[in-house]
């Protein structure tokens, strides 16, 4: 697993480079027709998500739904534990997401190398 502190600045540096991507986007809609994207399958940051999500073993991708699905549906995980309680977990903030990677998503017995 990554030091805590590397996975957080390598999430808020992918954060920054799609909200430039968007900005660009924006200003490129302005003098086009249509919707026009630009950058969409930057192969830099799918190569560092992939990075990233294989050295936190986030075989769920946890880290893909937070950066791009959970702004608009919540950051909260929920599920229920072996006396049926329902468990809710908070992901809001960028820590919170890699203690759960850490704590609840990596899966039990499996060795780094073994992913």
């Amino acid at each position: 697993m990554l030091p805590k502190e590397l996975f957080l600045s390598t999430l808020e540096k992918i954060q920054k480079q799609e909200a430039r991507i968007d900005e660009f986007n924006t200003a490129l809609s302005k003098i086009c027709d249509g919707f026009p994207v630009f950058d969409s399958e930057n192969q830099y940051l799918i190569a560092l998500r992939e990075l990233l999500k294989y050295t936190m073993q986030d075989q769920y991708d946890y880290i893909g739904w937070w950066l791009y699905e959970a702004p608009d549906a919540g950051y909260t995980v929920w599920w229920d534990d072996e006396d049926g309680k329902e468990i809710r977990v908070d992901l809001t903030e960028p820590g919170a997401l890699y203690d759960y990677l850490v704590e609840y998503a990596a899966p039990e017995g499996v060795q780094e190398d073994e992913l």
